[in-house]
């Protein structure tokens, strides 16, 4: 996940304008910032379940109104397993990424899991490889 812009939106933005910058950099959630701080997040499920189930109007309803306050986030330091756990446990898609109290990033569950299944694949093709060494080691 490193290496990628770090997407947010402010408080006071129009809902419209942040589900207008979701879609544009095809995120699903995004931390929410008052003065660099993380203040909340707002997701795809809080614009439905908040805003268009409850019939408001999202160029007028601000993303402080209807974004989740209370956040759970990862130290840049935790695993991809302990990650997923958390999500897990928490029965959330996305958690923003803090070096102290500086936001560097937001992972997905989808991004997890891809990163999870791709050192898995790794970890195949070198078993495969050991054991093709190993074969032809006995047989040589």
């Amino acid at each position: 996940m490193r290496g990628r812009p770090v997407y947010v939106v402010q408080r006071n933005d129009s809902v419209l304008d942040a589900v207008r910058y979701m879609t544009e950099y095809q995120t699903g959630a995004v931390p929410v910032l008052v003065e660099g701080d993380v203040v909340g997040i707002i997701s795809e499920r809080d614009v439905m379940t908040r805003v268009v189930a409850q019939g408001l109007d999202p160029h007028s309803t601000k993303v402080g109104e209807v974004m989740t306050k209370k956040v759970a986030v990862l130290g840049e330091d935790c695993t991809c397993k302990d990650a997923l756990a958390i999500m897990e446990q928490l029965r959330i898609r996305h958690l923003p990424v803090m070096a102290g109290k500086r936001l560097v990033g937001c992972v997905s569950i989808r991004e997890l899991r891809e990163a999870e299944v791709q050192a898995k694949k790794t970890e195949i093709e070198f078993l495969d490889d050991y054991i093709e060494r190993m074969e032809e080691a006995s047989w040589g």
